[in-house]
C-alpha cells in the first residue's frame, strides 16, 4: 500500500474514533454533583434539601462536605434516603452527642460519684500537665457514628459508597486544606468536624487534622473534580460577621479564621449550577438546642426548591431513561470477630482491656452488642477515647480494631463552686491510677474556701464477673459555718468541724447496684462563732458500723432524665466519747452530763429513694421519698437531722424546699417531694418543688416544736452550663412564712451524692 493510501486510512481511523468518542459524551448521562457546606447546628437545614431530591426522582451521583455537611452527605453517600436522615436526626439527643458526658449508667459505681463533676481535667505527660487539643472528645457521637456507618464497615475507598464521597479537613501543622477521600469513613467525617478548641483534633493517615471549614468551607470545586457536570450546592455559612456582632475574643479569634476561607467561598458559589442560600443567619454553629427550627426551615428550602429538581430529573430521563435506584447496602444481623487487635495502649494491657470489653474472639456480635462492649470498658474510666474499626476478613468476619486514647495515670481536675450556705469554693482534685496496685484509683481533692473540704480516697477493685468486689478507704474533713435557729429565725452563728475515715467493702453489679458493708470513725466539733441565747460548744467522737445497698439507673449526675436511685443504710453508732457545754450569751450554764444524757450506743437508719419520668420531650418529674431515724431519745446534740436548703452540702443535712440550711433539728423525719422541670432549651430550664415532711415522731425529751409537719415549695430557673447547673431558686415555707432565695453555681462538693 501507498504511503498516501495509509496516510489517507489513518487520518479516516482517527476521525471515526474522535466522531464515536463525541456521540459516546453526548450520549452518557450527565453527572450529578451534590455539596454540602460546613456550619454546626445550622447544617440540619441540608436535610431538607436531601428529601426535595429524592422527592424529585433526581439522582445524585456524587458528594463532598465539609464538617456538618460531611455528616449529613456521607450519610446520603452511604445510601441513606434524606428521609431516613431526617429521622434519625430527629431522634437524637444532640446535648449528649456532643458533649462529654456519656450516660451515667454506663460507668462503674466505684466511678459514677466523681464522673462529670470537675470543669476542667489536665492530665500529666512526661512530668507536665497539658491542656486538651479542644473541649469536647464526644464518645458518645464516636459510638454513633459506628452504628450509622456499620452497613459499609468494610469501605476504605469513599469511591465505592453508593454515592462516591469526598470530605475536607484541615491540617492542624500545615494549615493547607486535606481532602479526605479513603481510609475510615468514621474517623474523616469526625476530622471534618473537629473546630479548634471546642473539639479535639483526629488523627486520620499520619496527620493531625481539624475542622475543614477553616480552610474549604464549601467544596465545590473537589466535586467537580470528581466528574459531576451539574452540582447542586447548599450553603448554611452566614460568612464573616459584621464588626459590631465581633464582642467576644473568641468570635475574634474565629473571625480571623476565616477569612481565607470567606475569599475562596466566592469562587465555590460561582461553580454551582443550583445554588441555595439557607435562610439561617438568626442561628449559630451551637444552635442544636433548635435542631426542630433549623430542619423545618431546610423542609421549606426543599419545597421551594423542588420544582427545579423535578424538572431537572424529568428532563434527563426523557432523553436518558430511568437511573438505576441507589439500594441500601446489605447488612449482616451480626459479625464474628476473628481477632481483637489494639496497638495504641500505653498503660493497661491487652488482656486487661478484652477482660474490661466482655468480647471473645471468634464470637458473633450485633452493633449494640460491640457499642455495649465499648461502653462497658469506657465506664471504667481508663479511656480518654475509645471507639473502634471493623477490617473485614470474609463476609460476616471481621477484625475488631480498638482505638484507644488512655487517661493519664496522673491527671489534675478544677471546678468552682458557690453555694448560699458554703460560698465561693475552688474545687481541686489530684488523682492516680494503680500507684498501689493494679484497678485502683487514689485522689485527693480540696474545697479552698472559708469552708473548707478536703477528702483522701483510695479505691483498689477486685473484679471478676462472679465477685466485683471492690475496697474503698477515705478519709474527709470538712468546715462549715452555720446559723443557728430558734421558730425559724437565725440566733447567731456557729461552725461545724468534722473528720471521719471511713472503710468498707463493696460488691457492685451490673453497673447499678452494690452492697456494702463498712467502718466509720468520725470527729466532731461545734464552735460559738457568735454570741447568742442558746449555744453548744463541745466535741463528740464515735464509731459507726453500716451496711449499705445503693441502686443508681440514673442517666445523668446532674438533671436526670429517666433513672432511679435508691438507698438504704441501717448503721449501729457505738464507742461515743462526749465533751460538750451549753452557753447562754456565751457564758457556759451547765455541762450535758447535768441533764443526765447517756450517749450509749443506738440504731440509725437511711433511705432515700428517687425516681425520674420523663412526661414529654422537654418534661420530666421526679418524684423522692426520703427518711431517717435516730433511735435513740437524747443525743439531738451532734446526731440530728439538719432539715433545709435546695442541695445537701454538708454532714447530716436533708435538703427541704422552703426553709434555709439547717432551720431544723430532727432525731427523725419522713419527707415526701415532687419536682416538675421544663427545658426551654437543652440547657436552659425552669422547675418547680413541693415537698412535705413530718418529723421529730420519735420519742426525744428535749423536743421543742409545736408542728411537727413541715410544708415547703421552690422555683427554680436554672442553666447546665459547662462548668456544672447555675441555679437561682425562690422558696417558700408556710411555717417559716418566709420568702427566701437560693443560689447554687457548679458540683457541690460534699459527703453525700444527692
Amino acid at each position: 500500500m501507498s504511503f498516501r493510501k495509509t496516510a489517507t486510512l489513518i487520518l479516516f481511523i482517527s476521525f471515526l474514533f474522535s466522531g464515536l468518542q463525541t456521540w459516546s459524551q453526548q450520549t452518557q448521562r450527565p453527572k450529578i454533583g451534590l455539596t454540602l457546606s460546613g456550619g454546626g447546628a445550622k447544617g440540619l437545614a441540608h436535610i431538607g434539601i436531601l428529601k426535595a431530591i429524592d422527592s424529585a426522582g433526581l439522582q445524585v451521583d456524587y458528594v463532598t462536605g465539609t464538617s456538618m455537611g460531611a455528616i449529613v452527605g456521607s450519610l446520603y453517600a452511604v445510601g441513606y434516603s434524606g428521609d431516613s436522615i431526617l429521622q434519625i436526626a430527629r431522634g437524637l439527643n444532640w446535648n449528649v452527642l456532643l458533649s462529654n458526658k456519656s450516660p451515667l449508667n454506663a460507668f462503674i459505681m466505684e466511678e459514677k460519684n466523681e464522673y462529670g463533676r470537675y470543669a476542667l481535667e489536665l492530665p500529666m505527660q512526661s512530668g507536665k500537665f497539658i491542656l486538651p487539643s479542644g473541649v469536647l472528645e464526644a464518645e458518645e457521637l464516636w459510638l454513633k457514628f459506628n452504628e450509622l456507618y456499620s452497613p459499609v464497615y468494610g469501605v476504605r475507598d469513599f469511591s465505592q459508597l453508593n454515592r462516591p464521597f469526598k470530605c475536607i479537613a484541615t491540617d492542624l501543622e500545615t494549615g493547607e486544606a486535606v481532602v479526605l477521600e479513603n481510609g475510615d469513613l468514621i474517623s474523616a467525617v469526625r476530622a471534618s468536624m473537629a473546630i479548634p478548641s471546642v473539639f479535639t483534633a483526629v488523627t486520620h493517615g499520619g496527620k493531625k487534622l481539624v475542622d475543614g471549614g477553616i480552610i474549604r468551607n464549601f467544596p465545590v470545586s473537589d466535586v467537580r473534580k470528581m466528574g459531576a457536570d451539574i452540582v447542586i450546592g447548599s450553603n448554611v455559612s452566614t460568612g464573616l460577621q459584621k464588626a459590631e456582632k465581633i464582642n467576644t475574643p473568641i468570635q475574634i479569634l474565629m473571625q480571623i479564621a476565616f477569612f481565607k476561607e470567606a475569599e475562596l467561598n466566592k469562587e465555590e458559589i460561582a461553580l454551582c449550577d443550583y445554588y441555595i442560600d439557607q435562610p439561617v443567619e438568626k442561628y449559630n454553629s451551637a444552635s442544636f438546642n433548635y435542631s426542630d427550627s433549623l430542619i423545618e426551615i431546610g423542609l421549606k428550602m426543599g419545597d421551594l426548591y423542588y420544582p427545579y429538581f423535578r424538572k431537572l430529573a424529568d428532563s434527563l430521563n426523557a432523553i436518558y431513561g430511568q437511573p438505576q435506584p441507589v439500594a441500601f447496602p446489605e447488612v449482616n444481623k451480626k459479625i464474628t470477630l476473628r481477632h481483637i487487635l489494639s496497638d495504641s495502649l500505653k498503660y493497661i494491657s491487652k488482656p486487661f482491656l478484652r477482660k474490661m470489653l466482655g468480647l471473645k474472639e471468634g464470637a458473633a456480635y450485633t452493633v449494640n452488642d460491640l457499642e455495649a462492649a465499648i461502653r462497658q470498658a469506657y465506664g471504667t474510666r481508663y479511656f480518654n477515647r475509645l471507639y473502634y474499626q471493623l477490617h473485614p476478613v470474609t463476609d460476616g468476619v471481621a477484625d475488631m480494631q480498638i482505638i484507644a486514647e488512655e487517661n493519664a495515670p496522673v491527671a489534675a481536675k478544677l471546678a468552682v463552686n458557690f453555694n448560699t450556705l458554703s460560698n465561693i469554693m475552688l474545687i481541686a482534685n489530684l488523682s492516680v491510677r494503680d500507684f498501689f496496685g493494679k484497678n485502683s484509683r487514689t485522689s485527693a481533692t480540696f474545697g479552698l474556701s472559708e469552708n473548707t473540704r478536703i477528702r483522701l480516697e483510695h479505691i483498689q477493685v477486685f473484679s471478676t464477673k462472679k465477685l466485683p468486689l471492690a475496697w474503698i478507704s477515705e478519709l474527709y474533713l470538712e468546715r462549715q459555718d452555720l446559723p443557728t435557729y430558734a421558730n425559724y429565725k437565725p440566733l447567731g452563728l456557729s461552725r461545724e468541724t468534722s473528720i471521719y475515715f471511713d472503710s468498707r467493702l463493696q460488691l457492685a453489679f451490673k453497673r447499678r447496684q452494690l452492697y456494702a458493708a463498712g467502718i466509720h470513725r468520725e470527729r466532731v466539733n461545734f464552735r460559738p462563732q457568735t454570741v447568742s441565747l442558746r449555744d453548744i460548744d463541745g466535741k463528740n467522737s464515735y464509731m459507726q458500723a453500716y451496711m449499705r445497698y445503693e441502686y443508681n439507673s440514673h442517666d445523668r449526675l446532674f438533671l436526670p432524665r429517666k433513672g432511679t436511685y435508691f438507698l438504704f443504710e441501717p448503721s449501729f453508732i457505738f464507742a461515743q466519747s462526749p465533751n460538750a457545754t451549753f452557753k447562754a450569751n456565751g457564758v457556759p450554764y451547765f455541762n450535758i452530763d447535768s441533764l443526765g444524757l447517756k450517749f450509749g450506743s443506738f440504731g440509725r437508719l437511711k433511705f432515700l429513694i428517687q425516681k425520674v419520668l420523663p412526661v414529654r420531650s422537654r418534661q420530666f418529674l421526679t418524684l423522692q421519698a426520703e427518711a431517717g431515724a435516730n433511735f435513740t431519745r437524747s443525743q439531738f446534740i451532734f446526731h440530728d437531722f439538719l432539715i433545709g436548703g435546695m442541695t445537701p452540702v454538708m454532714r447530716n443535712q436533708v435538703s427541704f424546699a422552703g426553709l434555709q440550711d439547717a432551720a431544723v433539728n430532727a432525731n427523725s423525719l419522713v419527707k415526701g417531694a415532687i419536682n416538675w422541670r421544663y427545658h426551654f432549651t437543652g440547657s436552659v430550664y425552669a422547675a418547680a418543688s413541693f415537698n412535705l415532711m413530718y418529723h421529730s415522731f420519735l420519742e426525744e425529751r428535749f423536743d421543742t416544736y409545736p408542728n411537727n409537719i413541715l410544708s415547703g415549695y421552690g422555683l427554680t430557673l436554672g442553666i447546665d452550663s459547662p462548668i456544672g447547673p447555675l441555679e437561682f431558686s425562690f422558696m417558700y415555707s408556710d411555717q417559716s412564712q418566709r420568702l427566701k432565695n437560693y443560689v447554687n453555681l457548679g458540683f457541690k462538693f460534699s459527703r453525700q451524692m444527692f
